[in-house]
Parts: structure tokens; C-alpha cells; sequence
């Protein structure tokens, strides 16, 4: 078991490039990524925060500001917001059909490896107090991080990384916000039970968790899955 001593939280002064390795590492790849988001029934457009006991940690994550709290959707809601796809579903085919095309089909969710936490709860953390995953940075998280600004995962030799920066293509200003050694990582899996199939979990060696949404696809999950 690690103790998460290879892990650490990291705030660089402000410089304005783009990040790069120092001499002698090598940048394997790098992507945008955000805490992923609940695709199915109950738990769509929600994600939670919670230590092994299933209970939120929200308030308890070092230095991360005040952010939404959902809750589970009840059968009712769930009825009530199927019967209203269903109706804008119907609608469009009616509509694409007098104007002789087709809608576009969304890909199907297939069925859930892990319904316990796809379907009845969607945790984007796993944590108990101490461990690393308890250490990532809030700017992974998109209902909490600021419309203009991006993170990404960045993959070295060495290291797994989490830079963020501005959107802005003008504004090259990139920061990392976190960083551990790669002996703290003991598995990166995708989760195909997610829209685009692009979600992934990384585990670390204490057993805690977190489950991002890659939004590079296949340039990003190919590399980090390998082997």
C-alpha cells in the first residue's frame, strides 16, 4: 500500500507557455479531461463526491470551493423526464420524416459493468481521508471551474499531471495544478458505459479513485489504457 507520499498538490507561479517536461522526461501524451458526468436513469447530468462509505466529502476536499449538490433522481422525475424524450423523440422523427431525412441516433449506453456506481450512484471520487484521490484539484470539475479556463491530463514517463490553462488559444498560459509519480497509479481502465464511451477511471495504489471524461477520445484514452 502507498501512503500517497509520491503524490502532491501543486501551485507553479503564473507563466504564460505552454507546459512542457523537463530534460530527460518524456510528455507520452496530454488532453483536455473533466470529472466525468452521470449518463443513465437516475443519476444523468450528476456526478458525487464520496469516501468509502458512500457518504459526500464535498466539504472536506482541502481548498475546494462551495459547488452544486444534486441529488438522485426519484422514479417520478425519471417517468415524468422519459415521457418528455420520448415526445421530443417522436417529434423529430415526425419532423425529419416530412422533410425526408433521419435524426442522428445517440449511441446506446449498453449495459452497466458497475451499476452501483453507473446507475443508482455516479462517484467521480472515491476516497477515504488520506489517500491521493482526495488530493486532485477542483478545477476538474466543470460545474466548479470557470467557463474560460480547461484542464488537462498530461502522461509523462515519470509522472501523471493535471495542467490547466485558459481556453483562449491567444492566451497560452498553462499552470500545474497537480502531479503524483507513476508508481501511485495502479490501473487506468475505460468505462464504456458513458456517452461517447469516453469515460475512464484511474486507481490509485490505496485503493481510492477518480472517474474523468476524456474530451480528446482515442488520442487520449489509447495511450493511457495501453498495456
Amino acid at each position: 500500500m502507498n501512503d500517497g507520499g509520491g503524490c502532491k498538490a501543486v501551485i507553479e507561479p503564473s507563466y504564460r507557455h505552454h507546459w512542457k517536461p523537463p530534460e530527460g522526461e518524456e510528455l507520452l501524451t496530454r488532453g483536455r479531461v473533466s470529472f466525468a458526468t452521470g449518463a443513465a436513469g437516475r443519476v444523468e447530468g450528476r456526478r458525487w463526491f464520496r469516501d468509502t462509505e458512500r457518504r459526500d466529502i464535498q466539504a472536506e476536499l482541502a481548498g475546494w470551493p462551495a459547488g452544486p449538490g444534486y441529488r438522485r433522481r426519484s422514479w417520478f422525475d425519471r417517468v415524468v423526464w422519459d415521457g418528455v424524450v420520448a415526445v421530443f423523440a417522436l417529434l423529430l422523427t415526425l419532423v425529419f420524416g416530412l422533410l425526408g431525412g433521419s435524426p442522428a441516433q445517440p449511441d446506446g449506453l449498453g449495459r452497466s459493468e458497475d451499476p452501483e456506481n453507473e446507475e443508482k450512484d455516479f462517484p467521480v471520487l472515491w476516497a477515504a481521508p488520506g489517500t491521493i484521490a482526495r488530493t486532485l484539484p477542483w478545477q476538474l470539475d466543470p460545474a466548479r471551474r470557470p467557463d474560460t479556463d480547461i484542464t488537462e491530463l498530461a502522461l509523462t514517463d515519470r509522472r501523471l499531471l493535471v495542467l490547466g490553462g485558459l481556453k483562449d488559444p491567444r492566451e497560452p498560459w498553462e499552470e500545474v495544478l497537480w502531479e503524483t509519480d507513476l508508481s501511485t497509479v495502479a490501473a487506468v481502465e475505460r468505462r464504456p458505459f458513458s456517452v461517447g464511451k469516453r469515460d475512464f477511471r484511474i486507481t490509485f495504489t490505496d485503493g481510492s479513485w477518480c472517474r474523468l471524461a476524456s474530451l480528446e477520445g482515442e488520442s487520449l484514452l489509447r495511450p493511457l489504457t495501453a498495456g
